[in-house]
Parts: C-alpha cells; structure tokens; sequence
C-alpha cells in the first residue's frame, strides 16, 4: 500500500518520534481541532480525521513500519515528479473554493483564526509576487472580491492587514482600491458597533426609563 500523506508531519513529529511522543502529539492536536471545540469549521474537521489517521498507522508498530517502508517509496517516486505549477488561474480557483466553503459555514461558529491564517495561505508572498507579474486588472479583481467575501467576518486588526495585501494585487486599478478602501470602512465601523452596542443598549434603556419617570412625575 502506497500512503501519500506525510503522517508525521501531520501529528508534528519527526520520524524517529518515540510513541510516547506520538501518543502525546496526538493527544494535543486532538483537543486543538476536535469538532466539539470547533462546531461548523469544516477546515478543522478535515483536520480532526487525519490526525485521527494518522495516529491510528503511527500508533501500531506493524502499520508504522509498513508505513515507512511506504513512504520511502512514495519520497523516491515524488523527488522524480515535477512540482506542479502555480498560475493566477490556480490561485482564483483556490480562493472561489474557499469563498464557498466559508458561505457554508455559520458566522457566529467559524474558528475566525483559521480563517485568517487561510486567507493567508492564499495572499503568500510568492502568490502576490504571481499576480503582479501577471497584471491581468480582471482576474486579479475577482480573486480580490472572492477573499473580501471571506475576510468580512473578521476583525478589523486582521481584515486591516489583508486590505493592504490586496491593494498590491490592485495594481492601478482605482476603482477596485476604492471598493478595498469602503470595505475595510465598512469593517472597522461594524467593529467599533460591536464593541460598543451593548454599552449603546444599556444607555439607551436609561434614557427610557428616565423618559418615562419624568413623564409619570407631571402627570
């Protein structure tokens, strides 16, 4: 049996990981993504069940050892295959993927970390450096659009950081840097309202009451 997944790397432990450490690795990890702590993450879900293989073929001393005799053989075969490239086209499929697990998922249960460091992943260094290089004003617009979908519920300290990668991606487009300009406006406001509604709530519910004291007092 061929295994493509790197087991080790998924419960963070080097090859030659005792199963002490494997066993208290996994335990960490397990915790970390359950579904439990993570209600409606699909991200973390997905998670959860690898770690769960992985520990399963790593905790049992047969399966360990065929599992590195086939992965061995899975390194040689990848070493001779070329790594697969990375396109603007490749980058907008991954960011529409990701828009539509996210419209999925319930706003008020998403893990907004994963989302971030998602997003992240996405606007790397090496992927704006692509875009740039490729210039194409309606392709670049779109990914931007697809990300700002996914980054409106975040805050504000994380969405801040994305407007500014996405404004490289922008180029001389001023129509969509206007468009990045209002939507980090649009967060901060919605983040200084969240911040401060309660407070705004329990006022207003004094000015009420004393509305209705002083109205009872000069009837």
């Amino acid at each position: 049996m061929i295994y493509s997944k790197d087991y080790y790397k998924i419960l963070e432990v080097t090859s030659t990981a005792t199963h002490a450490d494997i066993k208290k690795s996994y335990r960490r990890l397990a915790l970390q993504y359950h579904p439990d702590k993570n209600f409606g993450n699909q991200l973390y879900e997905a998670k959860f069940k690898e770690i769960i293989e992985a520990y399963k073929v790593l905790s049992d001393v047969k399966q360990r050892e065929e599992y590195n005799r086939s992965r061995n053989q899975y390194s040689q075969s990848e070493k001779k295959r070329p790594e697969p490239q990375v396109t603007p086209q490749t980058i907008l499929t991954q960011a529409i993927d990701f828009r539509r697990k996210i419209a999925m998922l319930d706003p008020d249960r998403m893990n907004k970390l994963a989302l971030f460091q998602q997003i992240q992943h996405l606007l790397s260094r090496h992927n704006i450096t692509i875009l740039q290089r490729n210039n194409d004003a309606k392709l670049n617009k779109r990914i931007i659009e697809e990300i700002m979908f996914c980054s409106r519920f975040l805050p504000f300290a994380h969405v801040e950081k994305i407007c500014f990668q996405l404004t490289a991606i922008a180029g001389t487009d001023n129509a969509t840097y206007r468009k990045i300009y209002n939507f980090s406006k649009e967060v901060r406001m919605q983040t200084v309202w969240n911040k401060y509604k309660v407070i705004a709530a329990v006022l207003l519910a004094i000015i009420l009451c004393f509305a209705i004291y002083v109205a009872s007092t000069t009837i």
